[in-house]
């Protein structure tokens, strides 16, 4: 991790600040995840998530196989905490607008495509769920905020150019991060613009490794999203290069380490499960930033995110042992936690 970010005091969140250490406690430690990893049961597992802070839901938990409730649930109390404790609707809507653009892209797929497709729209954006399902139904899109209008606007324009939805797509991406960019931005907040750049230059880096692993075709310059700190023109250099001598290129940023095992990964078994572990890693090393800070909206921030790295990991733990996956496997696949 060598990302560096300017930290701003800042007073109104005090309180805030002092309430978020003391529930950093109670988030997952690495201890706690291997013991859960190496459970024989998944009764074992559940036992292991007491006196966290996801023991009342899980006490609650009668079958773990309906994961999926379980952290419908603390996400559910996860944003509810955020709307409590953080004054900025800014950043808010930073951890809730990419719920609203899968929602939106969920509507534009089913409107377009010819194939009649059930949907499954979430409830944690901006917009209610039900509200942006009635406004595809109806045409009346006044019903949403100008930007998601531009949007969907955009996209269908795309769609009708190029016949292609999954060029559709990647334009929605590039729409959403400049949105969580501008709202970044607007917050004044220096380890927020830094955590939305990361994300870009993340997710630009995943999405050009599968261009060229399974050498999907997919036009680069529409796929990757502009505003990271990896310049566009540095990936369309890179196109004619071997997955093998990639990592050569990254010697000079903070992502080699996630490339150097990521691309290893890649090319002994086709797996990109290494690159994702190490991109959730190097996110979760960011956040750890946070502690640093004595007052402000960082730690808040981060606790959230952490919240979302926990939920995963024990998604994945659980969903390993329902399928009955060997210990190392599942081991090989969990990202650090915060603690």
């Amino acid at each position: 991790m060598n990302q560096t970010v300017e930290f701003k005091p800042d007073l109104k969140y005090t309180y805030a600040t002092g309430r978020i250490r003391v529930l950093e406690t109670k988030l997952l430690s690495s201890s706690k995840v291997e013991k859960m990893i190496n459970s024989r049961s998944i009764s074992d597992v559940l036992i292991y998530l007491e006196d966290t802070a996801y023991d009342d839901t899980v006490g609650e938990m009668k079958d773990p196989g309906k994961y999926g409730e379980f952290v419908k649930i603390e996400r559910l109390i996860s944003f509810d905490l955020m709307e409590r404790l953080i004054l900025d609707p800014d950043v808010k809507h930073l951890f809730r607008i990419p719920y609203d653009f899968h929602n939106l892209k969920v509507l534009l797929k089913r409107r377009l495509s010819e194939v009649a497709t059930s949907i499954v729209l979430s409830d944690f954006g901006t917009i209610p769920a039900e509200v942006m399902k009635t406004a595809f139904e109806t045409d009346n899109f006044h019903l949403l905020p100008e930007f998601m209008r531009e949007v969907i606007g955009q996209a269908l324009a795309q769609h009708y150019l190029k016949k292609n939805l999954k060029s559709m797509e990647f334009l929605i991406d590039n729409l959403e991060y400049n949105h969580l960019l501008f709202l970044s931005k607007k917050t004044n907040i220096p380890f927020l613009v830094t955590y939305v750049k990361i994300k870009i230059d993340l997710t630009n880096i995943s999405t050009f490794l599968r261009i060229k692993y399974f050498n999907t075709k997919d036009n680069v310059e529409e796929a990757l999203i502009e505003g990271g700190n990896l310049q566009l023109r540095f990936f369309l250099q890179l196109i004619s290069e071997s997955p093998e001598s990639l990592p050569s290129f990254f010697s000079n940023n903070p992502y080699l380490y996630l490339i150097e095992e990521g691309v290893r990964k890649i090319i002994e078994d086709g797996s990109f499960s290494i690159f994702d572990k190490e991109s959730e890693n190097y996110i979760m090393n960011y956040m750890k930033l946070s502690r640093y800070v004595t007052f402000g909206i960082e730690p808040i921030v981060a606790y959230f995110v952490s919240r979302e790295q926990d939920l995963n990991i024990i998604k994945m733990i659980l969903v390993g042992k329902l399928n009955e996956i060997p210990t190392e496997e599942i081991r090989q696949r969990i990202p650090i936690t915060f603690n």
